[in-house]
């Protein structure tokens, strides 16, 4: 059975708010989301899951069986492009002449879909290298650890959902890079050592609270999931950095950081 969360989503409603439930709903452990006419649709396999999440964004929720749950996310299921790299769940055949990424999320957040991912994979083939030392904050389902690897990075994966765990371990395996991947659970506070590029698709609210009290240290950090304006301002302040290159699409920025 399939539990399918829906979120009033009105037409006028603000386009950084619909990627803000989108993100949340994710977050919460949606294994698809769909935009519908009006409305915002997850998809969960776990009934606690949906229940709070109904809850949290005062939607309403149903049961479903699976073929009419999971198997309607795969129908609907695309490529996400971003730069040379093509983001597509295992299930829609390789994309040709692309750097193809296959991400599955499960239950873990990172799907490839959300513009803040994409401007962050946008920067990567322009900062790495092969033999480059990555570490990734906050991995989700990998998807950027992956990309790093796929351009030759020996990457760290950091996250402190469990679920992460398993998602990497299987988008690893499935794009032929768990050799160069090494996942590490706890906050990315706690995370030591020296690294050429760190990787940070975080909330404002997250980049401020880690951004201080981060003991690794980068030569270059990448950061995503901000908007435009105040909040370059304040993830610069965050991570004491200044800015050297950026990114946008629509209202979200993506920022290198030196």
């Amino acid at each position: 059975m399939h539990h399918l969360v829906d979120v009033s989503c009105a037409p006028d409603r603000p386009g950084t708010e619909v990627d803000l439930l989108v993100d949340t709903l994710w977050t919460l452990g949606a294994i698809g989301v769909q935009e519908l006419d009006g409305v915002l649709r997850g998809a969960f396999d776990d009934k606690a899951a949906a229940l709070l999440a109904a809850e949290r964004l005062g939607a309403t929720w149903h049961t479903v069986d699976d073929r009419e749950g999971l198997d309607a996310w795969r129908s609907f299921a695309d490529v996400h492009r971003a730069g040379p790299f093509v983001i597509r769940p295992p299930w829609l055949a390789t994309v040709p002449d692309a750097v193809n990424v296959v991400i599955d999320p499960g239950d873990a957040f990172g799907s490839g879909s959300h513009p803040s991912t994409r401007l962050v994979l946008g920067l990567l083939p322009g900062l790495v290298s092969p033999g480059s030392r990555v570490v990734d904050l906050g991995t989700g389902s990998g998807v950027l650890a992956i990309a790093a690897a796929l351009l030759g990075a020996s990457v760290t994966a950091v996250d402190t959902d469990p679920a992460a765990a398993a998602a990497v371990a299987g988008n690893c395996a499935a794009n032929q890079v768990v050799d160069r991947i090494h996942f590490s659970l706890g906050d990315a506070s706690e995370l030591e050592g020296d690294f050429d590029i760190g990787l940070c698709n975080m909330t404002i609210d997250l980049q401020e609270r880690i951004g201080p009290s981060l003991a690794a240290d980068f030569t270059t950090l990448v950061v995503g999931g901000i908007l435009q304006g105040e909040q370059e301002a304040r993830v610069c302040v965050a991570h004491d950095r200044r800015i050297h290159a950026r990114q946008v699409e629509g209202e979200w920025a993506a920022l290198v950081l030196r």
